[in-house]
């Protein structure tokens, strides 16, 4: 096979829309904030946090995707009440693709500078820098090569006649960002932000025979939170996402149900519906208690490519939570419950 046609050869045998071009996504982006947006670094109500998340698809399909992230990210607060604060944390991302196991290794570090524009208006930037690396393997992958005319069957032992320069590849990451808060109280804010991902375009390439860049990711988000009685809150969910020619736009909401507001006794469901347009649709359901969330979705996909596919009812994704709130001394500054 030539070397030429290499590259075009292993876009149609690795099954995957994030090799070249598209990143992996979560339903539940805004579990994920370190991921979608640095500026969300420490924007949250506690001084540290951490978050577990998982997300499994297409596992009854011939290409099936599982993604894995463990953050952490905590405040660093001045002494004594000034115009904001740092925040810094770090973000690790395991990602397995389809048949050629194509998978992704990720570790970044972000920070953030919050400025209190005045009592109710906060706004932020931040950036992160981080360490990817790619690969693949040929085990379960099928190649014509492997058929014998002459006997007509298919003989693995031909090998697949290609000659790979290689099969892992690592590059920098990049990413900045910038988000803006209206807190009006606690239950009530508005968060608007923007981001950019692959800031350098890193070079993507296994033949060795040209040179293929990722693409730049563009991200907008928006979350709406609105106090509707005394045990009831409602959270919307807005993000739009390009990279190339993939777009993917998701919205959401849900509504919170506080069933218990005593103090070391707090409690809460939530319920919701998120849907990724022209894709599917995932029903959400998570529980509060204290500082610990997690919450539970299933993508049902309802994308015409995959009708044929008449076993396949979705995918779940699951995040967990656990925020520590350090006791402040009197006379600090307190910051606004983010969620």
């Amino acid at each position: 096979m030539r070397r030429d046609i290499l590259q075009f050869i292993l876009l149609l045998i690795i099954p995957v829309s994030g090799l070249f071009s598209q990143d992996f996504h979560y339903s539940q982006f805004y579990n994920e904030p370190l991921n979608f947006n640095p500026s969300l670094t420490g924007i949250f109500d506690g001084d540290k946090r951490m978050i577990l998340s998982l997300r499994d698809q297409y596992r009854s399909i011939p290409v099936p995707y599982f993604t894995f992230s463990g953050n952490y990210d905590m405040k660093f607060l001045p002494p004594k009440a000034q115009k904001g604060f740092f925040s810094g944390g770090v973000v690790f991302n395991y990602d397995r693709q389809g048949s050629s196991a194509l998978t992704l290794f990720n570790l970044n570090f972000a920070g953030s500078y919050t400025y209190y524009i005045n009592t109710n208006n906060l706004i932020t930037g931040g950036a992160l820098l981080g360490y990817s690396n790619r690969g693949f393997s040929e085990d379960n992958l099928s190649w014509d090569n492997y058929w014998d005319p002459v006997r007509e069957v298919v003989d693995v032992s031909l090998g697949s006649g290609e000659n790979f320069e290689r099969y892992r590849f690592s590059y920098l990451e990049t990413g900045l960002g910038v988000n803006y808060r209206y807190q009006h109280s606690p239950r009530n804010s508005i968060t608007l932000g923007a981001s950019a991902f692959h800031l350098n375009r890193p070079s993507q390439n296994f033949s060795g025979v040209t040179t293929d860049q990722l693409d730049m990711r563009m991200s907008l988000m928006g979350i709406l939170n609105i106090k509707l009685t005394q045990a009831l809150d409602f959270q919307g969910h807005l993000l739009y996402q390009a990279q190339d020619v993939y777009k993917e736009t998701v919205i959401g909401g849900l509504i919170k149900i506080r069933v218990n507001n005593k103090r070391g006794k707090k409690l809460g469901v939530h319920l919701g519906l998120m849907g990724r347009l022209g894709e599917g649709l995932a029903p959400k359901f998570a529980v509060e208690y204290n500082e610990w969330y997690v919450s539970f979705n299933y993508d049902v996909v309802t994308k015409t490519d995959l009708s044929e596919y008449t076993n396949y009812r979705g995918g779940p994704e699951v995040h967990l939570r656990y925020i520590i709130k350090n006791v402040k001394p009197f006379g600090e500054f307190k910051i606004c419950p983010i969620y």
